[in-house]
């Protein structure tokens, strides 16, 4: 199912062609597995959907716990800069768990460079702080 069926989303049909209405239209028709890092990253910024983005992100990490739309590790950086008081308490509590899963499964990813582990166990650690 869509995210449009499953969230009982509408299309915006406000006329405006704007390049962000165009993409929240063209979101809103992908399935859940269909979010690539780039939709979960502006999901993210634009706070639409920001749950679901988060939870797609955590599934995103065990594909690739460096991943970035325009740098190496940009979905962790923009994840450590959420605050998580604005987040709902049980997508907190599941973040929280698969954090903990994901800050021993990085020592089994293949790195290419032993700078981007050590950049990523930082950024774990901060994350695990908040």
């Amino acid at each position: 199912m869509s995210l449009k069926e499953t969230y009982n989303l509408s299309y915006d049909l406000s006329g405006f062609n704007s390049g962000l209405i165009n993409w929240y239209n063209r979101l809103i028709d992908k399935q859940y597995e269909m979010l690539n890092i780039e939709d979960v990253a502006k999901m993210i910024r634009q706070d639409v959907l920001k749950e679901v983005a988060i939870k797609r992100a955590i599934d995103l990490f065990f594909v690739d716990p460096y991943d970035g739309e325009y740098e190496d590790g940009g979905l962790l950086n923009l994840l450590v800069s959420l605050e998580f008081n604005k987040i709902d308490e049980s997508i907190l509590q599941k973040l929280n768990h698969q954090l903990e899963v994901l800050q021993t499964a990085y020592l089994e990813f293949e790195w290419e460079e032993e700078e981007l582990k050590e950049k990523y166990r930082k950024n774990m650690d901060e994350m695990l702080k908040k």
